[in-house]
């Protein structure tokens, strides 16, 4: 009967739950001086910059569930970001849907999303509650309602309560979302994409791979949109 009763009413985060804010993840070594300078940085570089990449330890990483268009799309586009990122959260917001309806709708690119996870605590804490919703098959309402719930970066808007009410918000089954985040199921794969996006030369957000090319600094469709096209001509070329 209590069972039920929690199920019908909304479980409570549990204490173990609500001490992780401030218990510190593992990853905050890795939020240094220079990453969240260059973080900054790019609001206010201008063009766009690519060159090579090495994401082989990242392909290892599986992305099933935070995809998004055909599997036999010709360009993949790896996409980097931070939940705490206000540029991720423009990108997701504008770009992102134009390249879904011009390219992702009509099979010609796939998205794949990967974790940055290096602004802070908070960041950490959003990429497993993702991971967590995307493990209930619900990845990317999970992710809109994150970048919808910005707060600004540390201040509590990615915080335990906050993350179980956007689970629920998202029709989530909020027993097993509470139960996944205490498990820290998805905490070591959020660290270790977090790592080998770096080792791969991710140092801002949103950075892309687009085909295994590094792509950082886009600030408008029609650059990104010129960086594709050459990739869909190289596809369309190739043997």
């Amino acid at each position: 009967m209590a069972k039920q009763r929690a199920k019908r009413h909304g479980r409570r985060p549990s204490r173990r739950l609500l001490r992780r804010l401030t218990r510190g993840p593992a990853l905050l070594g890795l939020v240094t001086v220079g990453a969240i300078a260059a973080f900054v940085a790019l609001v206010v570089v201008s063009s766009a910059t690519t060159g090579g990449g090495k994401i082989e330890r990242i392909q290892e990483i599986s992305a099933e569930g935070r995809t998004r268009g055909s599997a036999t799309a010709p360009v993949t586009i790896m996409e980097f970001a931070d939940f705490q990122c206000p540029a991720c959260k423009r990108f997701a917001e504008t770009m992102g849907n134009e390249l879904e309806e011009v390219y992702i709708a009509t099979g010609q690119v796939r998205l794949e999303f990967r974790n940055m996870a290096f602004i802070g605590p908070e960041s950490v804490l959003a990429a497993e509650a993702a991971a967590c919703a995307n493990g209930q098959g619900k990845f990317w309402e999970y992710h809109d309602k994150l970048f919808e719930g910005q707060q600004g970066e540390e201040r509590g808007a990615f915080s335990s309560e906050r993350l179980v009410r956007f689970a629920r918000e998202v029709g989530l089954d909020e027993e097993e979302f509470i139960t996944c985040m205490e498990s820290e199921r998805y905490k070591q794969m959020v660290l270790d994409e977090t790592e080998a996006g770096q080792e791969a030369g991710v140092n801002s957000t949103p950075t892309f791979f687009v085909n295994g090319d590094l792509v950082r600094n886009v600030q408008s469709f029609q650059e990104f949109q010129q960086i594709i096209e050459q990739k869909l001509e190289e596809a369309a070329n190739s043997p």
